[in-house]
This record gives structure tokens, C-alpha cells and sequence, in this order.
């Protein structure tokens, strides 16, 4: 603790010093507007107090007509509106009100920026808006989009997205000023993206500090080029979607059936005919989407449903690159398809997993997660083209958790294909393919090239993960051996007490940093802190319960003199007071907000008492220090201390037998304290 207060102290400080001069200056901005503008006395602008300041704040004092003052007047009042609007309220009337000192700075950044872009904004509108009405209507918008978007109609739903979304004053048309804003969402905007926004949004950084945005011509002319891109790729992904229908679709009803699809591929894959196993994998794998967003309820419903043209592209490219391995897929189904029906039991998938293991039998737990995840037709098997699935499972894997991923989804090809991968992204869609020769060659990797790549590098650490299972299950058995004394297969409170005392230096285990360690371990399981430090500590949580054991203890030195200082009542325990002491300390002596407090000791109080305990310490002052970096933003703060160190812990050296936890490398910002007592049962299983 003391550490990370030595290595963030002056920076923090400096930090919260350098916040504090700008809230100084912005205060002092808005008195010295209000003492010159504010000739009514209300506290505020009104409209024309509102276009005097306007007025002078500009190099050239460009003096703002009434539409302009108005639309300054709902860009500082927008926030303000969408609340009232979303509690049932009036929001133009919101948008015309006085603006208040706290928008003082959000009216003049507003200001600036349009003033900014004014010379091209009038050049625009005099070219558009050709009844002179001095704004734009829906026609002439869509018009002047038209132009941007280089000849290329612009749908109309996009239109009227621009138009509301940019109609700040809600009067239906767009304003000059409005119309840098309307410009800033065109080139933004992703196209197809989303349906058509309110006038009035709920208030966010997005709609208010940034609305208004000078275009820069290079930008806008990159944004052209990207746009006529994709217009040219819709293009040809439709000509690809009608040459499919017009050679496929014999049935006339704008989609592939079973029949027709499995047509089609066997003519993509040189006239070698698809399987039915292989057809309805592709209509798994093609409406994977579909079935995520539960279009199918059931397998019945997928299997029957034929495959639209939005699913042609994904059918193609799933296709392609199963056929681009399917060679190999075929030798090792000679291999391991022992009864020859074309699928792999579990059995017979385990003996696969063995070979690739270097013979090491996998877990049940692992075959069963392979297996589940893999079968994406739900049928109970492995078939050639969901192989190379289970292959990529097996490979990718994170081994040190297959209890949590071990997710059983029934044989349900549904279920199966949302826990699946999404296929690769259709963003170009390629010509209508033709019958080639041999199968193309896409970017899938090989089985082959999964193998040579992975296997020896694979082997290995699955080698080294079983070693630490080992290490791990005879550390819990010793434990569980020596100190679970009442024989219920954990360690009580007084058992947890027995066997920290006797791994530490300096005297035994206090009530609080017991429950503390308690606590640590059963947070997860039980969210009433009270109940979570009491509770008894099970097998699976003892390593866990060591680490933080010993990581305490060697910064414990530095935070009895901590305590010694700030626990003036000696009490062991910091309250509220002695803690805003502490915060304050570490602040440059700048006394830390009443709300900053409770934040802190709401967070760090792990044994919910309503106090700050010794053990609570570190986490009291890293909470600190995350929040003055975020800022004030409490849930980044929370995070940041969340988060796990970036490099894990070397594991500790083996040493001779002994019923006490590894010691835990030092926390980051910690520094080593007293010599700490030999803890090698757990060496190897970090």
C-alpha cells in the first residue's frame, strides 16, 4: 500500500490540483459573463442578453440572427429538454428558455463552431435552398445529400433519419446552423444503420458538447470514396443474390429449399453432391444470426425453413471453407469412424481427442464440452463438416476451466449454433461461383496446418496444466488433512484462524483479517458481506484464500503504521472520520468530498462492519488513487482495481513438505515487508 502511495502520491496530487484550477476558472468564466450580460439580474441569459454575448465573443463580432440565437438556445438547452420531454413534459418550451451559467460553455463552443464553418454552410444553402426560405425542407435535403453521396440516390429512410435527428429547434426543416450538424451525422453515419431517431434524444455527451462539427473537406471527400465503395459492393452482392435465384430457384419463391440448396452446392463443389448431413449444416451455419435472435424456436423449424437470399453469402463462404478441408476431414474420419456411419459417437470422438493429446486420455468434462459445442445439428454425433469445429474447440480452449464452459445445450442444433462462432463477415459479397476444378482455396486454416502449428506447443502445456492439477489437488488433500479438524470437508472460522496463524510471522490471525480472508473467498458465492466472512472456506478456495494470505502479510509492516498514525482511538478499525484523515493525507492535505468517502468505504469494507480493518487497508488506498485517476468516474475506479494484475505470478520454487500456501507474488505497489515463513505445498499449482 504504501508503495503505490510513494509511486502515485505527487502525480495524483497534481492531477486533483490541476481539476480543481479548472473548475476555478470555470467558475470564474461564468461569473464574469454573468456580471457583464446578465443586465435583467435573473441569474441567466435571455434571448437578446443571449445574442449580445454572442455577439462579442466572436474575433469579427458577428452579430447572430433570431434562428441562430434560437438554435444556441437549444443546443445549451437540449440535455434539459429530452428530460423534460421523457418525464411528459413541454420540450420546446425547454429549448427556448433562458440559458443558465452551467451551459454558459456548451452555448459558446456551439457558437464557435458554427461561426467556424459559416462561410461553407451559406455557400450550401444558397446552392439548395432555392425558394430562399432560408431553411432546407425534406426535398432539398435529400437533394443535397443526393450530391454528397456522389449522384447516388440516398434511401429515404435515411433522409429522415439526417432530418430528425439534426432538427434541433424541432420546427421540421433544417437551419442554417443545423446544417453542419446534419452534414457531421451524413459522413459519420454507418449506412443501413438503424431506423429513424427522435427530435429529442435522452441527454448524452454525444448529442450536446460535440452536435456541432466543422466538415473538413479531405474528411468529406474520404467519406464520398468509402460511400460510392459500398454502393458499388451492394451493388454486386445483388447481382449475386439474383444470378443464384434466377439458376436455383426453380421453385419460384425467392429462396432455396432443401432440395435447391443442395443443387446449388454440389455445382459449387465440382459436381461432387452434398450430403443431407452437409446440407443442413450449411443452414445452421448460414442462419446463425437467425437463430441467435431466436427467429427458430426449434430444429424442426431450421431444417424445414428454406434459406433466404440475406443468408447466400454466409452459405458460400461456410461451404467453400469446409470443402477447402474436407480432404483431410475424410482421412480422419477413415481413421475414427470405426463403424463407417459417416459420424463420430463420443467414444470414438475421445479417441480422437487422446491421439492429439499425445495420448493422454482428455477429461469427461472436456470430451463432453467439445462434444456439445460441436454437435451444431443437434443429432447426437459428430459429422464430417462439424469436425473441423471440434477441432478448433479442442485446440482453443482455455483448460484451466472447462467447469464453467461445460454448458449443455441438449443436442439442440439451435442451441448448438448460437454457442457457436459466428461465420466469417459477408461485407463483399463474391460473384456467383462457378464450377471450379478442384475446391477454392479461402482462408481457413487446414487440419493439417492446425496440427503442425499447435499440437507440440499443445501437448505441452496441457502437460503442465495436469501437473498443476496434481499440485493443486494434493495441496487441498494435505490442508484438508491437517486442519479440518470437525471433518466437514472445509475449514470453519476457527480451522481458516488455526491455519493462517500458523503461516505467518509476528502472531496469530486476528478475528478481522479471518473474516477478511473469509470474505475473499465466499465473495462470489455470497453477496451479504457479513454472512460471506463467516461462512466456512470450501477446498476449491483455499489456494485463492493463500494468496491473499500471504500477500497481506508482507506489506502488514507498513499498514500497523499506518494505523498507528490515523487509529486514534486505537480501536483497530478505521471509522468515516479517521478515514477522510487518511484520504485527506494522501490528497496534499486537500480534504476529499463527503460523497468521496462513503464511495471509498462502501468499496473497501470486504467484512461489511462499516469499518476500514487492517487487511481493508490496500484496497481502501487503491480505490482512492483509481478514482482520482478516472477522474470521479466510480465505476472505472471499481474496474481498474478489479482488474487483474497484467503478468501472472511466477510460480514458487518447491520446497520440503509442508501444510502452508505458496506466498502470492507482491501485489503490484507493494513492497516487501518481514521476512515470510516458508509456504511451499502449493508450489506448483499458481
Amino acid at each position: 500500500m504504501v508503495g503505490v502511495t510513494f509511486v502515485k502520491k505527487q502525480n495524483q496530487s497534481a492531477r486533483r490540483k490541476a481539476i480543481a484550477d479548472r473548475k476555478k476558472q470555470h467558475a470564474k468564466f461564468i461569473q464574469e459573463t454573468l456580471n457583464k450580460w446578465d443586465t435583467s439580474g435573473t441569474g441567466a441569459l435571455n434571448f437578446e442578453e443571449l445574442r449580445n454575448w454572442l455577439t462579442d465573443i466572436t474575433e469579427q463580432k458577428t452579430k447572430p440572427d433570431d434562428g441562430e440565437v434560437k438554435w444556441v438556445q437549444s443546443m445549451a438547452n437540449f440535455a434539459k429538454a429530452g428530460l423534460a420531454k421523457e418525464r411528459g413534459g413541454e420540450a420546446s418550451t425547454v429549448l427556448e428558455a433562458s440559458v443558465l451559467p452551467e451551459d454558459f460553455k456548451l452555448a459558446a463552443q456551439a457558437w464557435m463552431s458554427y461561426v467556424d464553418s459559416k462561410e461553407e454552410i451559406d455557400a450550401m444553402f444558397k446552392k439548395f435552398d432555392k425558394d430562399h426560405s432560408a431553411y432546407l425542407d425534406k426535398p432539398q435535403l435529400a437533394e443535397l445529400l443526393t450530391a454528397l453521396n456522389e449522384g447516388e440516390p440516398v434511401p429515404d429512410a435515411e433522409v429522415d433519419w439526417v432530418l430528425s435527428t439534426s432538427d434541433t429547434l424541432g420546427n421540421g426543416v433544417i437551419t442554417p446552423p443545423e446544417l453542419s450538424k446534419a452534414l457531421s451525422l451524413w459522413y459519420a453515419r454507418e449506412p443501413d444503420e438503424g431506423t429513424k431517431l427522435p427530435t429529442i434524444e435522452k441527454p448524452n455527451e454525444k448529442m450536446t458538447t460535440t452536435s456541432v462539427i466543422k466538415v473538413v473537406p479531405s474528411k468529406r471527400a474520404n467519406q464520398s470514396s468509402r460511400r460510392k465503395e459500398i454502393v458499388e459492393k451492394k451493388k454486386k452482392h445483388k447481382q449475386f443474390i439474383k444470378d443464384t435465384l434466377d439458376k436455383w430457384d426453380k421453385s419460384g419463391t425467392g429462396a432455396l429449399s432443401f432440395e435447391e440448396l443442395q443443387n446449388w452446392l454440389s455445382d459449387i463443389s465440382a459436381g461432387e453432391k452434398a450430403t443431407e448431413d452437409e446440407v443442413h449444416w450449411v443452414q445452421v451455419m448460414a442462419q446463425k444470426e437467425k437463430v441467435l435472435v431466436g427467429t427458430f424456436k426449434k430444429k424442426e423449424d431450421l431444417f424445414d425453413a428454406s434459406v433466404l437470399p440475406e443468408d447466400f453469402v454466409a452459405a458460400v463462404e461456410v461451404w467453400m471453407a469446409y470443402k477447402d478441408s474436407k480432404e483431410e476431414i475424410e482421412a480422419m474420419f477413415a481413421k475414427y469412424d470405426t463403424d463407417g456411419s459417416d459420424s463420430l459417437d463420443r467414444e470414438q470422438l475421445k479417441s480422437l481427442l487422446k491421439d492429439l493429446n499425445d495420448g493422454v486420455d482428455p477429461e469427461d468434462g472436456e470430451v463432453d464440452w467439445v462434444f456439445t459445442n460441436a454437435d451444431q445439428l443437434g443429432n447426437g454425433a459428430i459429422t464430417k463438416p462439424e469436425l473441423k469445429k471440434a477441432l478448433g474447440l479442442w485446440y482453443a480452449r482455455d483448460d484451466g476451466d472447462s467447469s464453467g464452459r461445460t454448458a449443455s445445450v441438449g443436442g439442440d442444433p439451435i442451441a448448438a449454433a448460437a454457442a457457436a462462432a459466428p461465420p466469417p463477415a459477408a461485407a463483399a459479397a463474391p460473384a456467383a461461383p462457378a464450377a471450379p476444378a478442384k475446391p477454392i482455396k479461402t482462408a481457413a486454416v487446414t487440419l493439417e496446418e492446425l496440427k503442425s502449428i499447435k499440437r507440440v506447443n499443445q501437448a505441452a502445456r496441457r502437460k503442465d496444466i495436469a501437473r498443476k492439477r496434481e499440485a493443486r489437488s494434493d495441496f487441498i488433500q494435505e490442508t484438508l488433512a491437517k486442519w479440518d479438524k470437525s471433518g466437514t470437508g472445509a475449514l470453519t472460522f476457527e480451522e481458516l484462524k488455526a491455519w493462517l496463524s500458523d503461516n505467518s510471522v509476528g502472531g496469530p490471525a486476528t478475528d478481522d483479517e479471518v473474516k477478511w480472508i473469509a470474505s475473499l473467498a465466499n465473495m462470489d458465492k455470497i453477496k451479504d458481506k457479513a454472512m460471506a466472512a463467516s461462512a466456512s472456506v470450501l477446498p476449491q478456495d483455499f489456494v485463492a484464500a493463500a494468496k491473499a494470505w500471504m500477500a497481506y502479510k508482507e506489506s502488514k509492516d507498513e499498514i500497523e503504521a499506518v494505523f498507528a498514525k490515523f487509529d486514534t482511538d486505537q480501536s483497530g478499525a478505521l471509522d468515516k472520520a479517521q478515514l477522510t484523515q487518511l484520504l485527506k493525507k494522501l490528497n496534499d492535505d486537500v480534504a476529499p468530498n463527503d460523497s468521496e468517502v462513503d464511495w471509498v468505504m462502501e468499496n473497501a469494507d470486504q467484512i461489511g462492519n462499516g469499518q476500514i480493518t487492517k487487511p481493508e487497508l490496500s484496497k481502501a488506498t487503491a480505490l482512492w488513487f483509481a478514482l482520482v485517476d478516472s477522474d470521479g468516474n466510480e465505476e472505472a475506479a471499481k474496474a481498474a482495481v478489479a482488474a487483474p494484475p497484467k503478468e501472472e505470478a511466477k510460480p514458487a520454487p518447491a520446497a520440503a513438505p509442508a501444510a502452508a500456501p505458496a506466498a502470492a507474488a507482491t501485489p503490484q505497489g507493494a513492497t516487501t515487508g518481514q521476512p515470510v515463513k516458508a509456504t511451499p505445498a502449493c508450489g506448483g499449482c499458481s
